[in-house]
């Protein structure tokens, strides 16, 4: 008899042999994944809306579902369940596969049963099916282009050619139109439930970028409030503001790399006050990722320390505004009170606070700005997009300006509404709005001319999901 793979049961000493990219991508899913009470392993639709050409989405429903009124995802393989056994045939053991139906129900975890009996070891139901997906606000096709696979599908994608340096006018177009690098959700639903993510290119998956994501702009805000009054933001309150602010706008994005890991572990090692307090040298990522992502209680203070040292935090954007806060005109005790913040409401249990790890050195060939023809507003559809580019490990740093600056108009107003926590009122509204505004960019510019100098600049302009024009803007000074 065939016997299911349990893809939690993946050893340490197993992911530990995989390249540092897949290593993360299989620790993420093993991070969202969980099993309902029938044993189908199950992820989350805002996992799987984020997830690049490393994860297969294959929907199993049968033909006239897929061009009916909820459509299909963008860049998935068509497999009905009775041919379901293809997949297996064709893509490596390894291969996450995402499989979908209308809601993620018996269809989805036949199939699921079925590959994992063939032998796929990380196979998983997007939880709620298309249902969810269009739910939660990603945009979906029905375009007659899917029934022309080839019977057995094809292997993954093939990469777009590029090499280590900057990249072409022509690459970039050919990137932004591939339609599994990028997803489409509205804007109301981004606010609502997902998570603004850095600029950085080491992140996989399809994203909205700004410096530093959510940390940034957080911290971004309280330097704006901090010129706007004349008067430094009492540290005691920064927890209560971010705790507010997660409540406000939901999740909450942080990243850190593994480089960066690796320093923490080494200098909590050399600590004499952790050393032998610490996993054992044998340890495995899984492991370590257990214990930073809840220490022991009484060694908090001490971790906490090593955390926001500089060189232990792999955010590009956060440790230039440590090492160098005049550039950024903030004040350093104002970023490591919101740093010492963030990980210790993290480990007392707010799990909207998402720390992300990535892999790999800065291999960026280009700064893109993403922005749309319309406007951005709450109902409009934004593309989230893939900064991996290429099978050289070619990234792109991803900008999306208008939806940063939308974003900023709420942040405005939730500082400016909150006299308790901070000497503002609503009519320090516009004088911060355009202080956060001019501030962003003398930020942004700190951060890339570091991490992108000399790189070339596009600007992406979509007038619609399939119409977009890519436009070269200049180069990194």
């Amino acid at each position: 008899m065939l016997k299911r793979t349990d893809p939690k049961a993946v050893t340490s000493e197993a992911l530990l042999t995989m390249p540092v990219h897949e290593r993360l991508v299989k620790l993420n899913w093993l991070g969202q994944l969980w099993t309902a009470p029938d044993g189908t392993p199950l992820l989350p639709v805002e996992f799987v809306g984020r997830q690049g050409r490393t994860v297969q989405l294959v929907d199993v429903r049968e033909a006239e579902e897929l061009t009916g009124p909820l459509g299909y995802v963008p860049g998935s393989v068509w497999l009905p369940l009775a041919r379901i056994h293809e997949a297996a045939s064709r893509w490596a053991p390894g291969t996450p596969v995402v499989l979908v139906s209308r809601n993620g129900g018996p269809r989805a975890a036949q199939a699921a049963q079925a590959l994992e009996c063939l032998g796929m070891e990380f196979v998983a139901v997007m939880d709620g099916g298309i249902s969810a997906w269009r739910k939660f606000g990603f945009a979906t096709m029905r375009d007659e282009a899917i029934f022309r696979q080839a019977e057995v599908p094809a292997p993954a994608p093939v990469e777009i050619e590029t090499a280590p340096g900057p990249l072409s006018q022509a690459q970039i177009e050919a990137h932004i139109g591939d339609a599994q690098r990028v997803r489409w959700v509205k804007m109301a639903a981004l606010m609502l439930h997902s998570k603004t993510s850095c600029v950085d290119g080491r992140d996989d998956h399809a994203v909205v970028g700004t410096p530093g994501g959510d940390a940034g702009e957080f911290l971004l805000a309280l330097a704006a409030v901090e010129r706007v009054t004349g008067q430094p933001v009492p540290l005691e309150r920064i927890a209560a503001l971010l705790e507010g602010y997660v409540e406000t706008f939901g999740h909450f994005y942080i990243h850190s790399d593994t480089t960066a890991g690796n320093n923490l572990i080494a200098a909590m090692r050399a600590d004499p006050a952790l050393s032998d307090r610490l996993p054992p040298t044998s340890s495995g990522p899984k492991e370590w990722r257990a214990f930073l992502h809840s220490p022991p209680e009484a060694l908090r203070p001490l971790v906490l320390e090593h955390m926001i040292t500089p060189g232990n935090l792999g955010c590009g954007h956060l440790r230039l505004m440590l090492q160098h806060p005049e550039r950024y005109l903030i004040r350093r005790p104002l970023v490591e009170a919101f740093l010492r913040a963030l990980f210790s409401l993290r480990w007392n249990g707010m799990v909207e606070l998402d720390l992300v790890i990535l892999g790999g050195g800065h291999e960026e060939g280009a700064v893109v700005n993403v922005r749309l023809e319309q406007g951005v507003w709450a109902f409009t559809r934004v593309p989230l997009i893939s900064p991996a580019c290429g099978t050289a490990g070619v990234q792109i740093f991803v900008n999306h300006p208008q939806v940063a600056d939308f974003m900023r108009e709420q942040v405005a107003r939730y500082f400016t509404t909150h006299p308790e926590l901070l000497p503002l009122g609503e009519a320090e509204y516009g004088i911060l709005r355009k202080d956060i505004r001019r501030l962003a960019e003398i930020q942004q510019a700190a951060t890339l001319s570091v991490l992108a100098k000399g790189l070339p600049v596009f600007d992406v302009v979509f007038r619609n999901a399939r119409e977009f024009t890519v436009k070269a803007a200049g180069v990194v000074g």
